[in-house]
């Protein structure tokens, strides 16, 4: 019990020290806003655009809830957890992981709690302020004013971060045996953004396109995405159960190959 309050205050000064940092520096911070910005309202003007010209409504949708949903996508981008992939391959290429590895807390918690400490604080500007221009100029869907939304959005959030983090661990550890990790990044990646609406949103998916979203770790890990469509309200118990699922799976992938990434360090350092 000692040992976990341990590690909880620790993870919890990481994630206060970051956010600090952060506020030191308000220029880094408006610069990722601006080209988050810029990108998403570029995407949500071609999409105005195509809504009137097909009458305000494709696919039985209006443009309001895929404006919130493609908005959703590029916030919770700004948590910025695929990173943690690169860092965790740059720990095993210098050799700073054996450290790493004797510090008081679980290297994976540790990375854990430090990226989402990195990125908590431009997440919340981003989402606090993109929400707040959203409802001025689009308005808010009616799927998003019922009482449900806003718990099960919370629920989706955790899901979809805890599966982020994993499925991009899991790549970053394949830096134990293959080093350079960069190209199965850019695999997951790009397979994470096509599944998870980046650029066509879920409500516009084919039906094949979007039973693969549903149903593969990669679409899952941005269900906060189809929080705001009107099919949530019925199946989204399903979603969140698919999330769990996914998590615990690739949770016991993860343990697994974090196993043998110790035992690894531990032959070769004698």
């Amino acid at each position: 019990m000692q040992a976990v309050n341990k590690e909880v205050r620790l993870a919890g000064k990481i994630v206060a020290t970051l956010v600090r940092d952060k506020l030191h520096y308000p220029g880094r911070l408006i610069a990722e806003s601006l080209t988050m910005a810029v990108r998403c309202g570029v995407l949500l003007i071609l999409y105005w655009y195509v809504f009137n010209l097909r009458g305000g409504e494709i696919n039985n949708t209006t443009f309001a809830p895929v404006a919130w949903s493609m908005f959703f996508y590029f916030a919770f981008s700004a948590l910025r957890l695929r990173d943690i992939s690169r860092v965790i391959m740059q720990d095993v290429q210098s050799g700073s992981i054996e450290q790493l590895f004797s510090k008081p807390i679980s290297y994976i918690l540790y990375r854990c709690w430090w990226q989402i400490g990195d990125g908590l604080y431009p997440f919340t500007v981003a989402t606090a302020f993109g929400s707040i221009i959203l409802l001025l100029l689009v308005g808010l869907p009616e799927s998003m004013a019922i009482g449900l939304f806003l718990p099960t959005l919370l629920l989706a959030l955790l899901g979809a971060t805890a599966l982020s983090l994993i499925l991009y661990m899991i790549v970053g550890l394949f830096a134990f045996w293959i080093e350079e990790v960069t190209p199965l990044h850019w695999i997951v990646d790009k397979a994470i953004m096509i599944l998870g609406g980046s650029y066509l949103p879920i409500a516009l998916f084919p039906e094949f396109m979007y039973k693969i979203a549903i149903y593969s770790p990669f679409g899952a890990s941005k269900f906060v995405t189809h929080t705001v469509t009107t099919s949530w309200q019925s199946n989204w118990y399903i979603l969140v159960s698919i999330q769990v699922f996914w998590i615990v799976l690739l949770g016991i992938c993860l343990y697994w190959m974090f196993r043998r990434a110790r035992l690894k360090v531990s032959v070769n350092g004698g």
